[in-house]
C-alpha cells in the first residue's frame, strides 16, 4: 500500500513538473516570437522611407500572428501597438490609428492600457501636424481615465508643446490655467493624504513649466503648509533654485538655505545647500 502511495506520488509531482514545464515552454515561445518580429520591425525603423510594402507587411504579419497564438497574454497587447507604431513610423497616420483603436475596446476591464492607446491615437494626430485632433483626444484622455499615469502627466505635456512651439504667452498661461484647475478639481476627489500632495506638487510643476514663478512659489508653501510631512526641505530646496537661477534673487535664495539649515540639519541636502551657500 505504501509502495502504491509513493508511486501516485511520483506521478502527481511528474505530471505537475509537465505542466509547469509546459507553461514556461509556452511563455519561451512566445517570447522567441516576440523578439524575432522585434528585430524584424528594427529595418523598418530604422529605414521607413526605404522599405518595401511586402516587407512592413511581412513584420505586421509576424505580430498578428503572436496575437492570435497569446491572445490573452502582455505579448498580444505589445504586437497590436507595434503594428500601430509601423504604420505611424511609415507615415500612414489613419491606419495607425484604426490599429490602435483595436486596443480601446471594453475600457472598463483595460483601465490604463486604454489611456495608452488612445494617447497613441492623439499622438498619431500630433505627429500629422493636426494639434487641435490631438489635443481633442489629450482632455478626453483627462477626463475618461482621470486618475491615470498617463492623464496626471497630460497637462503638462501640453504646456510644455506649448512652449516649444513659441506660442504666445496668453496660450501657455491659458493651458497652466487649465492645468492647475485639473490638478485641483481631481485633489477634491482625492481619497488620500499622499493624493493630495501630489496633486498639489503637479500644481507646483504646471507653474514651472509655464515659468509662472511667483505661482511656483506660493503653491510651494501650501505644499510645506497642508503636508508638512512629506519631505518640506525639498520644497525649500526648489524654493532656493527659483530664487537663485530664475528671479536672481540672491538675498532670497540664502534666506531659503539658512532656513534648511536651521530646521533640517541631517537633510540629505546638507552637502548641496552647504557648496550653494558658498557660491551665493
Amino acid at each position: 500500500m505504501k509502495r502504491r502511495i509513493s508511486y501516485l506520488l511520483v506521478f502527481v509531482f511528474a505530471f505537475a513538473l509537465l505542466v509547469l514545464q509546459g507553461c514556461e515552454s509556452k511563455s519561451f515561445r512566445a517570447e522567441r516570437e516576440m523578439w524575432r518580429a522585434h528585430k524584424a520591425a528594427q529595418a523598418v525603423y530604422k529605414n521607413p522611407k526605404g522599405t518595401p510594402p511586402f516587407q512592413l507587411a511581412a513584420v505586421q504579419e509576424q505580430y498578428r500572428k503572436i496575437i492570435k497564438k497569446y491572445s490573452e497574454s502582455l505579448f498580444a497587447i505589445q504586437s497590436q501597438f507595434s503594428i500601430g507604431h509601423l504604420y505611424l513610423v511609415m507615415g500612414d497616420f489613419q491606419k495607425a490609428r484604426d490599429e490602435y483603436r483595436k486596443l480601446t475596446l471594453d475600457c472598463t476591464k483595460k483601465g490604463n492600457l486604454c489611456a495608452e492607446a488612445f494617447f497613441a491615437i492623439g499622438n498619431s494626430y500630433e505627429l500629422e501636424g493636426k494639434w487641435d485632433d490631438a489635443l481633442s483626444q489629450y482632455r478626453m484622455i483627462m477626463q475618461s481615465f482621470p486618475f491615470s499615469a498617463k492623464s496626471l502627466d497630460l497637462p503638462l505635456y501640453i504646456i510644455r508643446h506649448y512652449r516649444q512651439a513659441k506660442q504666445t504667452d496668453s496660450k501657455i498661461k491659458g493651458a497652466v490655467d487649465e492645468a492647475v484647475a485639473y490638478y485641483t478639481g481631481l485633489k477634491s476627489k482625492s481619497e488620500t493624504e499622499k493624493g493630495g500632495y501630489i496633486l498639489q506638487s503637479l500644481i507646483t510643476r504646471s507653474y514651472l513649466e509655464g515659468q509662472q514663478y511667483e505661482d511656483a512659489l506660493a503653491s510651494l508653501d501650501k505644499v510645506m503648509r497642508d503636508y508638512p510631512k512629506y519631505n518640506p526641505e525639498q520644497a525649500l530646496w526648489i524654493k532656493t533654485l527659483i530664487y537663485a537661477n530664475r528671479l536672481k534673487d540672491k538675498v532670497k535664495a540664502k534666506e531659503v538655505l539658512q532656513t534648511i539649515v536651521r530646521d533640517y540639519p541631517q537633510s540629505k541636502l546638507a552637502k548641496s545647500v552647504e557648496a550653494l551657500l558658498k557660491k551665493l
